[in-house]
C-alpha cells in the first residue's frame, strides 16, 4: 500500500517521469547533483563542470566546453551580431525548465528571426546558489570576455538585500563564499519518500527542492564514495571556497562603476513571477532597488508586472519548487523584450548611446 501511494505521489507530482529512476534521481539542489566543481576563481567558490548532458530537475542538462548552460559561442563576436550576457543565479540558470524555454534562449530565437539585419546571442552565464557578490564575479571574469553589447543583470527579492548594502571592511580577511556550509555531493532523490515531503508541505512546511538525505539515502551515498572515491563531497573550504573579503561598496555601486567603465548597459532585472511575495524585516523594501538604480543611472526592469492577478503556484516548476517553469519564463520574456525595445537597447547605436 506504501509503495502504491508512493508511486501515485511521485506521479502528481511530476507525470509520467516519476516513475523513471533516472528521473527522479534529478530533483534535487544543484549541490547535490554532481555537476558543481569548485573555481579557479575564488571570487566565483564554484562553478558548472564542463560538457555536462545529464537530468537535473526533470529536465536535460547541459553545459557547453567552457560550463556554461548554454550551446557553444564563439568568444569573438561574429559581425552583425548583438551580444547580451546573461548573468544571474537559480531563476535564470534556469532550474527546472529545458535551456530552449528559458527567457533567454526564447529572446534569443524571436529576435533574430525579425528582420533588423542581426544576428542576437543571448548568452548564458548564470549557475545556481550564487549570491550578488558571485553573480558580479562572473560578469567580470567570464562574460566580460564575449564583449557582450547588452548586461542583463538578474537578481530576486532573496539576493536583493546583497545588492544594496555594502558588505563593510573586513580589515583585509577573507570571508567564506555563501553557502560554503552546503554539502557538495551528489545525492540519490530516488531513494526519498515524495509521498512524506508531499504530506510534509499539505501540514505547512516550507516547501524544498531538496529534502535533507534520509537514513537509506546516506547509506547508499557511504557505499558509493567507498567504491568510487571520486564521488566524496567537495569540500569547498580545502577547494578555495574562501572568498577575498569584497569591497566596501555595494555590487549594484559596482555595476554603475563598470557600466561607465565599459560603456556597455546594464540592466538590473528583478527576475520574479510572486507578485505577493515581498522582501520583509530589516530588509530593503520593493521600491528600494529602482529607487537606487536610478540615482546610479542603471536601468531597472521588474517581471512581476507580467504576472498581476495569477496564482504564483501556477508558475512553479513543481508543487514542492517554488523556481519558475516554463510558463513563467515566457512571460520573463516577453516582460524583458517590451523593456528593452521601449529603451532602445536592442539597437547597437542606440544602446551605445543609452
Amino acid at each position: 500500500m506504501f509503495a502504491l501511494l508512493e508511486a501515485s505521489a511521485r506521479v502528481y507530482l511530476f507525470g509520467l517521469a516519476g516513475l523513471v529512476p533516472s528521473r527522479i534521481n534529478s530533483v534535487h539542489g544543484l549541490h547535490q547533483t554532481g555537476f558543481v566543481r569548485a573555481s579557479p576563481e575564488p571570487r566565483l567558490g564554484w562553478e558548472l563542470e564542463p560538457n555536462i548532458d545529464s537530468y537535473f530537475k526533470l529536465v536535460r542538462f547541459r553545459t557547453n566546453s567552457r560550463g556554461l548552460r548554454d550551446r557553444e559561442y564563439t568568444l569573438a563576436k561574429p559581425e552583425e551580431s548583438f551580444r547580451v550576457a546573461v548573468v544571474g543565479a537559480s531563476f535564470a540558470l534556469p532550474a527546472g525548465v529545458a535551456i530552449e524555454d528559458a527567457f533567454h534562449s526564447l529572446l534569443e530565437e524571436r529576435l533574430t528571426g525579425e528582420p533588423a539585419g542581426l544576428r542576437y546571442e543571448f548568452i548564458n552565464f548564470a549557475v545556481g546558489m550564487y549570491g550578488p557578490e558571485q553573480v558580479l564575479a562572473a560578469l567580470e571574469l567570464r562574460a566580460l570576455d564575449y564583449d557582450p553589447d547588452l548586461i542583463l543583470f538578474t537578481t530576486t527579492l532573496l539576493s536583493e538585500p546583497a545588492m544594496l548594502v555594502a558588505p563593510g571592511s573586513q580589515g583585509g580577511r577573507k570571508t567564506e563564499a555563501p553557502l560554503s556550509l552546503l554539502v557538495f555531493q551528489r545525492t540519490y532523490p530516488v531513494l526519498q519518500s515524495f509521498l512524506l515531503r508531499l504530506l510534509r508541505y499539505r501540514l505547512g512546511a516550507v516547501s524544498d527542492a531538496s529534502a535533507p538525505v534520509g537514513i537509506f539515502e546516506q547509506a547508499f551515498i557511504d557505499l558509493v564514495a567507498r567504491v568510487r572515491p571520486d564521488t566524496r563531497p567537495l569540500d569547498l573550504a580545502r577547494d578555495r571556497a574562501v572568498l577575498p573579503a569584497p569591497p566596501a561598496l555595494p555590487v549594484l555601486d559596482r555595476l554603475a562603476r563598470l557600466q561607465g567603465q565599459r560603456g556597455v548597459p546594464i540592466v538590473v532585472v528583478r527576475l520574479e513571477f510572486d507578485t505577493h511575495r515581498e522582501v520583509s524585516g530589516d530588509r530593503p523594501s520593493r521600491s528600494d532597488l529602482p529607487t537606487r538604480c536610478r540615482e546610479l543611472s542603471l536601468l531597472c526592469h521588474d517581471t512581476r508586472d507580467a504576472f498581476e492577478g495569477t496564482d504564483a503556484h501556477g508558475f512553479w516548476v513543481h508543487p514542492l519548487d517554488p523556481h519558475p517553469n516554463a510558463r513563467a519564463h515566457e512571460r520573463f520574456a516577453r516582460s524583458i523584450a517590451e523593456f528593452l525595445r521601449g529603451h532602445g537597447l536592442l539597437e547597437p547605436r542606440r544602446a551605445e548611446a543609452q
